[in-house]
């Protein structure tokens, strides 16, 4: 299967930093700089896609402001329609012999996520010499054969016993077979025919 995934650079996040903050547990930041606060937006258009299909998406990397540890209580898609649900949700530590994993028509937990996610331990600082951060997955699946859509993810987790949450803005479309109505379905599935006959 073919995807278009779309990733735009940069969109600035301003980190509001409160007093006092060093007590109440790391931040999570997701697939976002430590450093600047800029973080990408990014589109996932998937192709033939239909109903009770398992979706996996991957590749965003989590990491926390400061040493510690968070627990990822749940995932919520935003603004759904169409169907679209998050089947599951997971996250994996990074390896330097397994690539991230971009996207997969098979549950997480067949593609080396554990079915429960662990905790997020990974400091963001670590990337700077010899430690792995770690990868965010995402299973999506649909209630029926139209197309459907979220407009990202919201994360809730616990830091030091206080819930908090981070956005993902991540744009994802399962497109219906054949959907010449839906703009981004139709501009895909023409991109992907133009692509099919510069091939022969």
């Amino acid at each position: 299967m073919r995807v278009l995934i779309r990733r735009v650079l940069p969109t600035v996040v301003i980190a509001v930093m409160t007093a006092g903050c060093a007590g109440q547990g790391p931040r999570l930041l997701l697939d976002e700089d430590p450093d600047t606060g800029d973080t990408a937006s990014i589109g996932v258009i998937l192709p033939d896609t239909v109903a009770h299909r398992p979706y996996s998406l991957g590749g965003w990397v989590m990491c926390l402001d400061r040493l510690g540890s968070v627990t990822i209580d749940k995932v919520d898609l935003i603004r759904p329609s169409g169907g679209i649900v998050l089947q599951a949700f997971s996250s994996r530590l990074q390896s330097r012999t397994r690539a991230m994993l971009g996207e997969e028509e098979r549950p997480l937990t067949e593609l080396g996520f554990p079915a429960r996610s662990p905790a997020v331990t990974t400091p963001c600082g670590d990337r700077d010499h010899d430690g792995l951060l770690t990868e965010l997955g995402l299973q999506y699946g649909k209630t029926g054969d139209a197309t459907a859509r979220a407009g990202g993810v919201r994360v809730f987790y616990t830091s030091a016993g206080r819930q908090r949450t981070v956005d993902l803005d991540l744009d994802v479309r399962l497109c219906a077979p054949d959907d010449m109505r839906t703009k981004q379905c139709r501009d895909m599935y023409e991109e992907l025919r133009s692509s099919g006959d510069d091939d022969e």
